[in-house]
């Protein structure tokens, strides 16, 4: 019993360390609106009325060989479009308003122009 233990607080800490905010560093965080999130760039990486640019991967093919065992795929970085750095919420998160028609949500990724 004490091993099963000791191996499930391992695999809660790793997955926690996995899930840390290095990990997540210009990446939609939490969507506040259809025109708003809260991004992992902090008070060190941006200043309010920097532009960003959004963007997604988006792949194709039979798949990556991680997966399936050796399909062909392709991902490519595509930009969806720009927002500005409005608030700075501490020294991990800022506030963006992206412009009208960007299409974003949580997960999508952020860089300062």
């Amino acid at each position: 019993m004490e091993i099963k233990n000791f191996a499930m607080i391992i695999l809660s800490a790793v997955l926690l360390h996995g899930c840390s905010h290095g990990s997540m560093r210009g990446s939609v965080a939490m969507k506040t609106s259809p025109t708003e999130a809260h991004v992992c760039l902090g008070n060190k990486e941006a200043k309010v009325g920097d532009r960003v640019t959004a963007f997604n991967n988006f792949c194709t093919g039979k798949g990556s060989s991680r997966l399936d065992g050796g399909g062909e795929s392709a991902c490519e970085k595509r930009k969806l479009g720009e927002g500005t750095v409005t608030t700075l919420i501490n020294e991990h998160y800022s506030v963006v308003k992206f412009d009208d028609g960007v299409k974003f949500d949580e997960g999508t990724f952020v860089e300062k122009l």
